[in-house]
């Protein structure tokens, strides 16, 4: 009985680091143009997936969106967010609306209409919707801590202070506190190898708060691979995720949240950080990519 416990255990350990090995280490030559055209193809069935199911009601995913059209161009992203903007449904002082016009007039939201909103909700808003929204000073604490949270909440937490930034300049403590987060963050990516919406979201907050140079090639080429034929990304693998103990086969059907923050790393990509790109790519030598390695970012949103 000993034995068998042993080798279980033998087998397990051996699984663990073949998984690990495949989540984070790039072993076979990919040229620049060879990637430029997997990118490039890539954003082009996103997009497709993005304007055929447009995004209606999330306001973050919007301001992604957002970020997307100014990088591009492309009128059928701009298209989806004045979409929104013009629908009759939204009251025109509705408070969201400042994630995506910072000058609009709004509606200060009551006490009792924010505690209805999860916690990030409420640091969107902060940063974003000030003087008009205000939060209590716990919230505030919870939402500039370094080391409080975790996975889906640290990478929200990170969302916020990217808005925050963007909204009040740049500050020596808050890039401080950005760049501890994303560090965290990019920790969890190493070792957590499900290719899920939090994977994804993961690479597109880093590199949204001007960090590439934390972006293994690896967990770029597995975002892209997981992209399904339709141009859609799914929730989770396999049907496990983003959750450690989630597990649904409804999240195995691409969707909108899951979608928008996949595509937007192909966009910052290609427009933000074409520098990551040349710094990465092989030139037709194996390239292994280590946690120490640092590509220099070209752009720092906000």
């Amino acid at each position: 009985m000993v034995v068998w416990i042993k080798r279980v255990i033998l087998v397990a350990a051996l699984g663990l680091l073949c998984a690990l090995a495949n989540q984070n280490l790039s072993w076979w030559p990919t040229s620049r143009q060879t990637f430029l055209e997997r990118l490039d193809r890539a954003t082009r069935l996103g997009t497709d997936w993005m304007v055929t199911s447009p995004e209606g009601g999330n306001t973050a995913l919007l301001y992604m969106i957002a970020d997307m059209a100014d990088l591009s161009g492309d009128r059928r992203l701009r298209n989806i967010v004045a979409s929104f903007l013009a629908d009759p449904r939204i009251p025109s002082d509705d408070v969201w609306r400042r994630m995506l016009n910072p000058v609009a007039k709004v509606r200060a939201p009551s006490r009792q209409q924010l505690d209805a909103f999860q916690d990030y909700q409420r640091w969107f808003l902060y940063a974003v919707a000030r003087p008009d929204v205000e939060i209590t000073e716990s919230e505030r604490a919870a939402m500039f801590a370094p080391d409080r949270f975790m996975w889906g909440s640290r990478t929200h937490q990170l969302l916020a202070l990217i808005l925050y930034r963007s909204r009040t300049g740049n500050s020596l403590q808050v890039n401080d506190l950005i760049n501890h987060l994303c560090e965290k963050i990019a920790l969890e990516a190493h070792w957590d190898v499900r290719v899920t919406d939090l994977y994804l979201q993961r690479i597109a907050f880093i590199m949204a708060a001007g960090r590439p140079d934390l972006i293994k090639r690896r967990w770029v080429e597995r975002a892209i691979t997981s992209q399904t034929p339709t141009g859609g990304w799914v929730a989770s693998w396999y049907g496990w995720g983003p959750g450690l103990i989630a597990f649904s086969v409804q999240r195995t059907v691409p969707n909108s949240h899951t979608t928008v923050q996949g595509a937007w790393i192909l966009y910052m990509l290609k427009y933000r950080y074409p520098d990551w790109i040349d710094g990465t790519m092989t030139d037709g030598r194996p390239h292994i990519v280590g946690l120490g390695d640092r590509i220099e970012p070209r752009v720092h949103l906000g």
